[in-house]
């Protein structure tokens, strides 16, 4: 698997898609006669990450012929956010990108401050360095270990080498919240400026149409696919937004798709599987989790149709700087259908569970021509694919269907063993009264699948 749809950070250039503003923003903060230090804000899987390491592989604001040492650091590859892990950390990060072999480290925090002061002194006083640049990845997972004396010296180290030296972070807020907290826990006085004062901010929203039509259509080269129609670039935008992680999972499951069906249904069950992907549930709860009572307000109002919102600075806040809300046809809608499925999940789930249960039955009847299978007293409309499987099943109830015999007579030659799994799984959701305890669609060990029938 390529990076393109890969989960982890993209860390090669030329798979890297989007965030041109991003990064050029960063390059004139950078270029300048005194580097300016930047800040990153962003939701999580918004790509800070990933935006953070092209800054420092492409060496942005270094100019020619100036000596630089870029260092990059991401926090969450720490043991642990203890300042004395952290600054041992930044000292021996810097002393690996000027070449120098790392000493026996002091184990004390102001020790390796100290040490670390000293080395950066050396390097642009005798080493000739004309730019340090230090990116730290996820800032805020400091503010289990951080203190306010740790971030006063990160202010000392801007300032007394401003004219060489800048700080480069990524954070999930504004940093000076995290200081506002940090300082109101350890009850002292603000005696001397916060170091976020330093830091210019920039806030990561959606990708822009362009780059996020881009990230799509690389990706299907990258991945050896045919190119995307119009229709199904269409189709990503919509249901995974302009967020950059969930168009590469969203693009996952269509690519995998048009493996076994390329019929009207396809755009249906790639839907289904996106929304039901473990990592799209977590994201879209994060996103609703982290709001604000206001944020969730206003996304509320929203996703029922009321577009009036008299509340314009929240307004200004989900639409501007986190992205989660934006235009669609004129009109204000929440920015992925993905996201709004889940956000209306999380609102409007079922909550009494004194409603009676439907009955459940061993009746299950299926109409081929309609495609609705009828089960506990519930209609359900199949896809063209899932009703092929059901068909399968019913001309050999209560035998055991290998997974070789199902590829073969349901999916064709060509296809792996996962895509059968896959069909099955979304098949019991919608037959089984309990798809985790099925009683209709049964597994046989190492074998294949069994539908039990009366």
């Amino acid at each position: 698997m390529t990076s393109f749809i890969s989960r982890e950070p993209v860390l090669n250039e030329r798979d890297f898609v989007g965030h041109a503003a991003e990064l050029a923003w960063a390059a004139d903060l950078l270029g300048r006669p005194s580097p300016q230090n930047c800040n990153f804000i962003g939701e999580p899987r918004i790509g800070k990450t990933s935006l953070l390491y092209q800054v420092y592989a492409r060496q942005l604001g270094l100019a020619p012929g100036v000596k630089g040492a870029y260092v990059w650091l991401r926090l969450a590859e720490l043991p642990d956010y203890r300042p004395s892990t952290f600054w041992r950390a930044m000292l021996s990060r810097l002393l690996g990108e000027a070449g120098r072999a790392a000493p026996s480290l002091p184990t004390d925090a102001q020790d390796v401050f100290d040490e670390l002061d000293e080395t950066i002194e050396e390097l642009v006083e005798e080493g000739g360095y004309g730019r340090i640049i230090c990116l730290i990845d996820d800032f805020d997972l400091l503010k289990s270990g951080i203190g306010s004396r740790d971030l006063d010296w990160l202010r000392s180290l801007a300032t007394r080498y401003g004219e060489t030296m800048a700080f480069v972070i990524s954070s999930s807020e504004p940093v000076v919240e995290l200081e506002d907290r940090l300082r109101a826990e350890e009850e002292s006085a603000m005696q001397v400026s916060l170091f976020a004062n330093t830091l210019n901010d920039r806030w990561l929203g959606l990708l822009p149409v362009e780059e996020a039509e881009q990230l799509c259509r690389e990706t299907a080269v990258a991945e050896q696919q045919p190119p995307l129609t119009d229709e199904e670039v269409a189709f990503l935008l919509a249901e995974a937004g302009r967020h950059p992680a969930l168009l590469k999972i969203a693009a996952a499951y269509l690519f995998e798709a048009r493996r076994y069906d390329t019929g009207p249904e396809m755009l249906e069950e790639v839907r289904e599987d996106v929304r039901l992907d473990r990592h799209v549930v977590w994201l879209c709860r994060q996103l609703w989790q982290r709001r604000s009572p206001a944020e969730q307000a206003v996304l509320a109002q929203v996703l029922a149709g009321d577009t009036a919102v008299s509340d314009r600075i929240t307004l200004k806040q989900l639409t501007r700087h986190l992205g989660l809300l934006e235009k669609r046809e004129g009109e204000l809608a929440l920015f992925a259908d993905a996201f709004a499925y889940w956000v209306d999940q999380l609102l409007n789930g079922p909550v009494d569970t004194a409603v009676p249960a439907l009955p459940v039955t061993d009746e299950l009847l299926y109409d081929s021509q309609t495609r609705m299978v009828r089960v506990d007293g519930r209609e359900v409309r199949l896809t063209s694919l899932e009703g092929r499987l059901l068909d399968y099943f019913l001309a050999h109830k209560n035998e055991v269907c290998t997974v070789e015999n199902l590829l073969g007579d349901v999916w064709g030659p060509g296809k792996s063993r996962s895509v059968v799994e896959k069909a099955v799984n979304r098949l019991r959701v919608k037959v089984e009264h309990d798809p985790k305890r099925p009683r209709f669609i049964l597994s046989a060990r190492g074998e294949g699948y069994l539908l039990r029938l009366p």
